[in-house]
């Protein structure tokens, strides 16, 4: 894990509601790291995780991928490579191939073609026992749709990936099998990751160091 940081979140204040939940937060991710966060229920991480990927704004601060800000790069481009994997996941209607395929008709992606034997090898990545492409994305469980917004990230090649409570619906085996995808991913592709966990021993497990957001809480720098 060496050379230029992939992400750089530089004096970030997080103040959903303008509430301040943490403040002079920096945070350099390197290629192939994989950061945990570490931090009590409504400390902020979630709230961490939405502004690191554009959907809510700083209260203060700057991100950079490879740096070079959003502005500069656009939106749209820098959520293809910086992707959040939500903890409860919303896919659109239709098949889970749709759900793949979705992302490639969007204008951030006009470089990429969507193929489905590779979307079929990022579902074996991220299923013990993976789902086909035909099958229907509106019966799938939490732990189902959290392994397909994996595998969509994976599959869009994402630089960064931020993933809330990835696998709080999966059983032990399930887990293991995400957490060997993103590992490998990680050494293979260079893919860094910020990692909210509430299983401390998961997060010392999978991560190769962890921020303790105690330290920047509440407006203390």
């Amino acid at each position: 894990m060496s050379g230029q940081a992939v992400l750089t979140c530089r004096g970030l204040e997080i103040a959903p509601g303008g509430r301040t939940l943490l403040s002079g937060l920096d945070i350099n991710l390197r290629p192939g790291e994989l950061v945990g966060l570490r931090g009590p229920s409504g400390s902020g991480k979630t709230s961490l995780l939405r502004v690191v990927c554009g959907l809510d704004d700083p209260a203060a601060g700057e991100i950079a991928l490879r740096g070079t800000t959003p502005g500069v790069m656009g939106w749209p481009r820098f959520r293809r490579l910086v992707s959040l994997v939500a903890q409860e996941p919303l896919l659109p209607a239709g098949t889970i191939g749709a759900a793949l395929a979705r992302p490639f008709g969007f204008r951030a992606c006009r470089d990429a073609v969507f193929d489905p034997a590779r979307a079929r090898a990022a579902l074996a990545e991220v299923f013990v026992d993976p789902p086909g492409l035909d099958r229907d994305a509106g019966v799938l469980s939490v732990g189902e749709r959290q392994r397909i917004a994996l595998a969509r990230a994976l599959l869009l090649d994402a630089q960064v990936l931020l993933l809330d409570e990835p696998t709080s619906a999966l059983d032990p085996a399930a887990a293991s099998r995400v957490e060997d995808a993103v590992r490998r991913r990680a050494a293979a592709a260079g893919q860094a990751a910020l990692i909210v966990s509430h299983d401390p021993a998961q997060t010392e497990r999978w991560c190769d160091r962890v921020v303790d957001l105690a330290a920047h809480a509440g407006g203390r720098p």
